[in-house]
């Protein structure tokens, strides 16, 4: 995920998903990896960042390491995962990964070069200010999840130029086509430049990211709210990680903006402290239940930074997510 090389929970999610993707098709894992409980914490050491994906490019070179970053259905329990499986469409999808690229101050960034009705062309590049064009190996590690999770949102039609439209569509069948093109693409430095282009939506067979089962849902059902407030709190648990705009909670409610916050004030209630009671149960649920980094919960959650997310679970529950795992976790 953003920034192979760096030091934070999403280039740790990526060592994640491509050990379980290489022990799920049978390939030769580097000697001394952490232990799995380890993995799954916020941080792994760059030297076993480097050796999970010099192992995959030793086995089968860069076409291996697109193929196995697409299987993100491995990491279906994890934090990350849901929050990018929350977004309705391709453009949303490459919002929340923006986002965090921005939570976890990644050196590189997914910029948006141009945009059409069904077509993004992107390009994977160092951030302003920052030093370090991003390998190919990481372009393509990176690739591999937004082409993985474009296809588990259901996106049809998905096809993908290396330098852009006028390249000929990378085949995204494993094979010797997809090799070579992809070796084609690196030699000429278009690891890193993207095309997506996809087809439209069928409206009748989507449905609202919010409105996929979650077990989560219920957690604000016991506080003494009324009625719209106990909507919005469930359709924030369904998608923590969504931006959830007032207007956009107003509509689905069909009330006007103004109605109801005048109807939440009277109980002294607004949309965004609902909204962030929500969060706060949800990270407090996976801070107890899971192993997951504090960061990368945050990030789920929909916090906008981590400092963001230390003082709101703070104010809402007494004591930092730090403290709160440490004195609750065991019980």
């Amino acid at each position: 995920m953003p920034g192979m090389h760096n030091d934070d929970f999403a280039s740790a999610a990526m060592v994640r998903l491509l050990v379980r993707a290489m022990a799920a098709q049978g390939l030769a894992l580097p000697p001394g990896l952490p232990a799995p409980a380890a993995l799954a914490g916020s941080h792994v050491p760059l030297d076993c960042k480097r050796s999970v994906v010099h192992a995959v490019l030793a086995q089968g070179g860069p076409a291996l390491l697109l193929q196995l970053a697409r299987q993100v259905h491995l990491l279906r329990d994890d934090p990350v995962y849901r929050a990018l499986m929350g977004a309705g469409d391709v453009p949303a999808l490459l919002a929340r990964w923006q986002r965090l690229e921005r939570y976890v101050h990644s050196a590189h960034q997914v910029s948006v070069r141009a945009q059409g009705p069904h077509s993004l062309h992107l390009q994977h590049h160092a951030h302003t200010g920052t030093d370090g064009t991003p390998q190919p190996p990481e372009s393509l590690a990176v690739l591999g999840v937004l082409l993985g999770t474009c296809e588990a949102l259901g996106v049809t039609g998905l096809t993908v130029h290396l330098g852009g439209s006028d390249s000929p569509a990378l085949p995204l069948a494993a094979g010797a086509h997809q090799a070579a093109g992809l070796a084609t693409a690196i030699a000429q430095g278009h690891a890193s430049h993207w095309a997506l282009h996809w087809q439209p939506a069928n409206a009748a067979a989507v449905s609202e990211p919010s409105q996929q089962p979650n077990p989560q849902a219920t957690l604000c059902d016991a506080l003494p709210w009324p009625p719209p407030a106990h909507q919005i709190a469930r359709r924030v648990l369904h998608d923590p990680a969504g931006e959830h705009p007032v207007d956009e909670l107003a509509q689905s409610l069909g009330q006007a903006r103004r109605t109801l916050q005048r109807h939440l004030a009277t109980h002294g209630l607004s949309c965004r402290a609902i909204a962030t009671e929500a969060r706060t149960r949800t990270a407090a649920k996976w801070l107890l239940g899971t192993p997951h980094g504090i960061a990368e919960i945050g990030f789920a959650c929909g916090f906008a930074d981590q400092p963001h997310f230390t003082r709101e679970f703070a104010r809402q529950m007494g004591m930092t997510p730090a403290r709160y795992r440490q004195a609750f976790a065991a019980a």
